[in-house]
């Protein structure tokens, strides 16, 4: 596998501190997964399924406490993803190493898209909605679920 350059960016930025923060978390665990050392891909892999499955939790949260309309529909791309995410560590285990160069080079581009598309819709309405953001927690799941005891 090739060093990825991919990394955060002002073009990932959606002005949205809490989003932003869990979002260059998001793109560090995923960058690292184009690291060259096959070894190691399941574990780097597995921290990244672990933060996704708590950023994904705070942004469906988010969507719930302020009746995003399209919660739905940017559910349904978390689940997909932390599906083929699961999927690849299990064919991965496997022996099919040739997954883990294709999800190190998908990854980054689903999640840009996922960020100009879905993210970017729901920063734009918490932020049009302030008062229904007055009533959620911008305390990140992710840097919840990192503080506590493994």
């Amino acid at each position: 596998m090739e060093q990825n350059s991919w990394g955060w960016s002002d073009r990932l930025s959606l002005s949205f501190e809490p989003m932003d923060d869990t979002h260059k978390e998001f793109v560090e665990l995923c960058a690292a997964l184009s690291e060259d050392n096959p070894a190691t891909f399941v574990a780097r892999l597995d921290a990244l399924i672990v933060h996704s499955i708590a950023h994904f939790e705070q942004e469906n949260q988010w969507m719930a406490e302020t009746a995003f309309p399209p919660a739905g529909c940017h559910r349904q791309e978390h689940d997909a993803v932390l599906e083929v995410m699961q999927e690849v560590r299990r064919r991965v285990e496997l022996g099919e190493a040739d997954l883990a160069t294709r999800l190190a080079e998908e990854l980054p581009l689903w999640f840009e898209h996922h960020v100009d598309t879905m993210d970017n819709m729901l920063a734009r309405f918490m932020a049009s909605n302030p008062e229904k953001l007055a009533d959620v927690a911008v305390t990140t799941a992710v840097n919840a679920a990192q503080s506590q005891p493994a």
